[in-house]
């Protein structure tokens, strides 16, 4: 066999990897399985709202400082043009008691409790 079928290892397993790939298809095919077809449905889940009770803070943090911080625009603290939804100036001013009518000042920072 040393010089008389050179080729023929090469040419037997040609043959026999094209009668594999030939006949594998066959072979992988799947069984007849009467529940091959069946999916089974999810449960649907119910949509869950969390309600979360919000407590009433002891203390109310107010003032012109602290209304800056708040809204996204701090310039528009002095644009007397501004809209209503960012305050009201007159939340800021303290009065004096004995002339209700007369203010006293602004206040800057400010808590009640």
């Amino acid at each position: 066999m040393n010089g008389m079928y050179p080729r023929l290892p090469i040419s037997i397993a040609a043959l026999v990897l094209s009668a594999a790939a030939f006949c594998l298809p066959s072979a992988m095919a799947q069984q007849d399985n009467p529940d091959a077809g069946f999916v089974a449905t999810q449960p649907k889940k119910p949509k869950v709202e969390s309600v979360q009770s919000e407590k009433p803070a002891p203390y109310d943090i107010g003032g012109v400082v602290a209304q800056a911080f708040k809204i996204k625009k701090p310039l528009e603290l002095i644009n007397p043009l501004a809209p209503a939804k960012d305050g009201q100036g007159s939340d800021d001013i303290s009065w004096d008691p004995d002339n209700p009518e007369k203010p006293k000042g602004i206040i800057l920072f400010g808590i009640q409790w």
